[in-house]
């Protein structure tokens, strides 16, 4: 009985020993970087920070992603994970101190709103100034509506975990991708894995291109006036007449000749090009001036040439 105490007594003293400030100094799992407290890898909920799978941290105060700069502390705080596709504008803080580089479809943004990036298409965010660049994070912000998109990659340690289109449950195999190939009406969730928390994306796919009828067109060409009808009136149009920007007629007819190049767009983002050439043709106006300039130059010879005959007379 004696010998149990002893042992118990000793015991005590040896944690007590390791243990400085209620911290266990013989832990060596994950802490909290602010109190340096053990945290248990099941309960996220009391953490502020969590670190994710592409090495990133998640701020459970302020829901925003922070990545950080290769060999140094400064940090990129952003409303996205790194590969997140979204139609929401997209929030950055960058640290003062970090040079960076804000690319969209490969052009630099020199005069972005870093607070309220909007703008469809593809950015990336390239850190430089260190001797190598280096792409800290990208994302993609797509219309409500869009034909641009056939798939989307979720992020590193995004799962897909609910998927309708147009209003039917959708089956699915592959919880990292989602194909978006097929027309419809889009709500997707899906969730991280290590906060536990859901996301949502809700975007109509529409990749028909837009079409149109060129009336007076036959085998690329025509010999009088082009009518353009059967087109939607979300639909825009770039045409080119003999290589320079020509607008749009008000009536939808195309008269002057010359090789012709339009470009229609419809609201999805879909285009289709069109190319054909009037050939020079008489109207019943063309007709009309043609024998009227005949008439003045006949009216004109007929002069001079009795102006002749009373100078001979004289």
């Amino acid at each position: 009985m004696l010998a149990a105490k002893l042992v118990s007594l000793s015991m005590a003293l040896v944690m007590a020993a390791n243990t400085v400030g209620g911290v266990d100094m013989d832990y060596e799992g994950e802490v909290d970087i602010y109190s340096g407290n053990p945290i248990s890898s099941e309960d996220t909920s009391s953490r502020r920070t969590i670190a994710l799978a592409d090495g990133s941290l998640y701020d459970t105060e302020s829901e925003m992603f922070i990545y950080t700069a290769p060999d140094t502390n400064l940090t990129v705080t952003s409303s996205v994970a790194d590969g997140m596709m979204t139609t929401d504008p997209v929030s950055l803080e960058i640290d003062s101190g970090l040079s960076s580089v804000l690319y969209l479809d490969g052009e630099e943004e020199k005069d972005a709103d870093l607070k309220n990036i909007k703008d469809p298409g593809k950015y990336s965010l390239v850190v430089t100034g260190s001797g190598t660049d280096h792409q800290l994070i990208s994302f993609t912000i797509i219309p409500k509506k869009t034909g641009s998109v056939s798939s989307y990659k979720l992020p590193l340690g995004f799962d897909l975990k609910e998927l309708h289109i147009s209003g039917r449950e959708e089956q699915f195999s592959n919880v990292g991708v989602v194909d978006l190939s097929q027309d419809g009406d889009y709500t997707i969730t899906y969730h991280c894995n290590l906060t536990g928390k859901d996301y949502g994306l809700s975007v109509t796919i529409d990749h028909v291109p837009p079409a149109v009828t060129l009336e007076g067109v036959k085998d690329g060409s025509a010999r009088g006036p082009v009518t353009i009808k059967d087109y939607a009136k979300e639909d825009s149009f770039d045409i080119l007449l003999n290589g320079e920007d020509y607008s749009f007629p008000q009536d939808d007819k195309l008269t002057l000749p010359g090789k012709y190049e339009l470009t229609i767009t419809d609201d999805a983002g879909n285009e289709v090009t069109e190319k054909f050439e009037i050939k020079f043709y008489l109207n019943y106006q063309g007709l009309l001036f043609g024998l009227l300039f005949l008439a003045v130059i006949a009216a004109a010879i007929g002069y001079m040439i009795w102006s002749r005959k009373r100078l001979r007379v004289r």
